[in-house]
């Protein structure tokens, strides 16, 4: 009976602990961790590592499944930046500071409409440029023209289909294995749609991996890897995205100079698409070469 007393009394002890004590712990468990990975590796099993970045153009045949129609992969996050399930980024640092905000999202997948930039810019009406100067003031005899109020006109949410991917490419020297760690995905309208005028590829925003991976999950029925072969087997666009299923040329190394491959073959587009695929081709060979020594 005293034995079980004592135990009784431990287990009291040990439950009014503090709670700050074990979070702290945890805490300094996690560290050297990357909080963007999915699969957790300590810094200190990495031997050699490398972030590329990733041009991925949803409407090439290989990516296609990606962009099913009503099942568009831009269709589902920006319904999910809608219903504030999910945070965008300025930028494909994704980190607390740079966190963009709803509206802003919201203004960035809206139609721009040139003429009323170009009134704002100038100051005034380019149907009329003397409108507000008559002498005298409003016509009298000038017919009431009833002014109906248009809400903002959003772009069909099909435009957006490039997207470009950073990811982290890392040995790991305990498993002996060549990974690659998405890390995050920049959402962009491309330059030669109808509704860019700019006439270049302009990014909407980023997006964690990790956040939608985990979007991609919960949405086990729209968001689909679409299998034209076989409709049996469609996949989690979370998963396809691990099985790597998407074909997307490299556009960027890191490097010191923040450049990318095409300024480095800037004399035409044609060899800034063999660069990157020199630049594949290099990595792949590495690889291979890698398990002769």
């Amino acid at each position: 009976m005293k034995k079980l007393n004592k135990i009784l009394v431990l287990f009291v002890l040990l439950t009014l602990l503090p709670v700050e004590d074990s979070y702290s712990q945890s805490t300094a468990e996690s560290n050297g961790y990357n909080p963007l990975s999915l699969r957790q590796v300590h810094e200190s099993y990495l031997m050699w590592k490398k972030t590329l970045w990733r041009r991925v153009d949803l409407k090439e045949k290989q990516n296609k499944p990606f962009f099913a129609r009503n099942r568009e992969m831009s269709k589902i996050i920006i319904e999910a930046v809608e219903r504030g399930v999910l945070i965008p980024y300025n930028s494909d640092s994704v980190n607390d500071s740079n966190v963009m905000s709803r509206e802003e999202f919201i203004e960035n997948i809206q139609q721009v409409d040139e003429e009323i930039e170009e009134e704002e810019e100038f100051g005034f009406d380019l149907d009329d440029p003397f409108a507000g100067f008559e002498e005298g003031g409003d016509d009298p005899f000038a017919e009431e023209v009833e002014e109906i109020e248009t809400g903002p006109i959003f772009i069909p949410k099909r435009e957006f289909s490039i997207f470009e991917i950073k990811e982290d490419l890392y040995f790991d020297r305990i498993h002996s294995r060549i990974y690659f760690d998405i890390q995050a995905i920049t959402m962009y309208l491309p330059g030669d749609s109808f509704y860019n005028p700019a006439g270049f590829e302009k990014p909407i925003a980023s997006f964690r991996f990790i956040d939608l991976y985990n979007l991609f999950k919960s949405m086990s029925r729209d968001a689909i890897w679409y299998n034209e072969n076989n409709i049996a087997q469609h996949k989690n666009l979370g998963d396809a995205f691990l099985l790597r299923l998407f074909k997307g040329i490299i556009v960027k190394i890191a490097n010191a100079d923040d450049i990318r491959v095409s300024e480095l073959y800037a004399r035409s587009r044609k060899e800034g698409i063999m660069a990157s695929f020199k630049v594949e081709q290099d990595l792949m060979e590495w690889e291979a070469n890698l398990w002769e020594y």
